[in-house]
């Protein structure tokens, strides 16, 4: 009788109607005199689920990393800020020098304020909210860099109020830090577009689009992973959060991009999970 042999192989297919499946193919040489054994099995789930395990698992150690990290340095630091915003009133002829320190100060506590939302559940204050009215905060407070980097914040809202069951102040962090990538990655005297509408009876959309450098295909995959950036100086914090806060929210993010035409993100919020909550 022949020696046996084993060769398991993982490939990818597509069906008839585009969607692309992973699959395994498990043979067997001689399994009997002169025979081959042959299995085909649909592993798409199957690494799916692994590869959400492994991102839970990872998001856990995260998360009890971001904690202590975060502790640690926020009590000196809104000491540090209480000081410099004491000296700033004895102090004459150095103020360019003090709000540079205070804006990175800042920088430094936006940053904490991510790890500490990824450390542990929020005490969260849903309520019936004007996500246009969100969305117009949001820009306001994003002008002086919109100014600074020449760039236009063009609004497409098809409604003047949409009322939504949410969590404002973590919604509006998301609408800051996609904002803030759009900007950054715009080229100069451009636009950054914001739409708002009601997608279906059951999803309001918010997109966002730059038209910056682009994002390959293959790293659009990674977006909202642990320290996955597509920034230079970036640390991935900003939109692991946002996928975080929009998947709390029963929601889900949608990015589309093309090389040297930009990126837009898509955001889709449940209305009828917002119908469910106040229940």
């Amino acid at each position: 009788m022949g020696r046996s042999n084993r060769d398991i192989q993982p490939f990818e297919n597509e069906r008839m109607n585009g969607q692309k499946r992973m699959n395994e193919m498990d043979s067997k040489a001689n399994s009997m005199e002169g025979t081959s054994f042959t299995v085909f099995r649909d592993i798409t789930e199957k690494l799916q689920m692994d590869e959400q395990y492994k991102q839970t698992e990872m998001l856990n150690v995260l998360g009890e990393l971001a904690a202590s990290i975060a502790h640690e340095i926020k009590n000196p630091l809104t000491s540090v800020k209480g000081f410099i915003q004491l000296l700033q009133g004895k102090i004459d002829g150095y103020s360019m020098y003090f709000n540079i320190m205070m804006a990175e100060l800042e920088r430094i506590d936006s940053t904490i304020n991510e790890l500490l939302i990824l450390a542990k559940p929020q005490a969260v204050q849903y309520k019936n909210t004007n996500i246009i009215k969100i969305m117009q905060e949001t820009i306001e407070l994003l002008q002086v860099q919109t100014l600074m980097d020449n760039i236009k914040i063009k609004t497409d809202f098809k409604q003047d109020d949409i009322s939504l069951y949410c969590e404002p102040n973590h919604l509006r962090q998301v609408f800051i830090n996609i904002l803030k990538n759009a900007i950054e990655v715009s080229k100069k005297n451009s636009s950054v577009l914001v739409g708002i509408s009601i997608e279906t009876e059951k999803y309001i959309k918010i997109s966002i689009t730059d038209f910056g450098t682009g994002i390959p295909e293959q790293r659009l995959k990674k977006l909202g992973e642990p320290f996955y950036t597509t920034k230079e100086r970036g640390t991935g914090l900003g939109l692991m959060v946002s996928f975080k806060i929009i998947k709390e929210h029963g929601g889900k993010i949608k990015v589309e991009s093309e090389v040297g035409k930009g990126t837009t993100f898509h955001l889709f919020l449940p209305i009828e999970q917002s119908n469910k909550m106040q229940d």
